[in-house]
């Protein structure tokens, strides 16, 4: 498949988490812009933008795009289909992952009971990470990773959109 099609067709799926008006405005956004997405960024009171290579910039829908905390919360809606509770184990990392392998990242107040984060609340932000695969990325580094025939223990680390996930 064409990689300007397949970026646009992971940046759809992942659009899907987006409430209405927001998923049709960024439908809008040319298929380059579209293809070459890594994340759509949500934060109460400011516009909706979308990261790229390039950089980040502003989604509008020809006046503006504000985000609410009433869609921070409708994408957790659509993310876990209405059952928020069900992700909970992941969200106490910060993050968690959902359909077609997209991960949401959240800001917000964390609720602690005998030192455990039980819940979050009070969203601030949130990030949807696109995920792409990339058939054979590790392909190149694979050798060196094993050890008489198996894959030896080890860490990747790189900076954020570094590739680590796709790894």
């Amino acid at each position: 498949m064409d990689q300007m099609v397949y970026g646009s067709a992971c940046f759809d799926r992942a659009a899907e988490l987006l409430p209405r008006e927001m998923r049709y405005a960024v439908a809008k956004l040319p298929l380059e812009q579209r293809a070459v997405a890594e994340e759509f960024r949500l934060r109460a009171g400011r516009g909706l933008s979308v990261q790229g290579p390039a950089g980040e910039y502003l989604v509008t829908n020809g006046q503006g795009l504000l985000v609410y905390q009433s869609d921070l919360r409708q994408v957790l809606e659509i993310a876990t289909q209405a059952s928020a509770h069900s992700a909970l184990e992941q969200v106490k990392n910060g993050f968690f992952t959902v359909r077609n392998g997209h991960r949401i990242g959240l800001c917000g107040t964390a609720v602690v009971k005998d030192g455990e984060i039980t819940n979050l609340k009070d969203f601030s932000s949130l990030a949807i990470r696109i995920a792409k695969e990339v058939p054979g990325i590790c392909f190149p580094v694979v050798e060196e990773l094993m050890e008489d025939g198996r894959f030896c223990n080890t860490l990747i680390v790189s900076p954020p959109g570094g590739g680590k996930t796709t790894f």
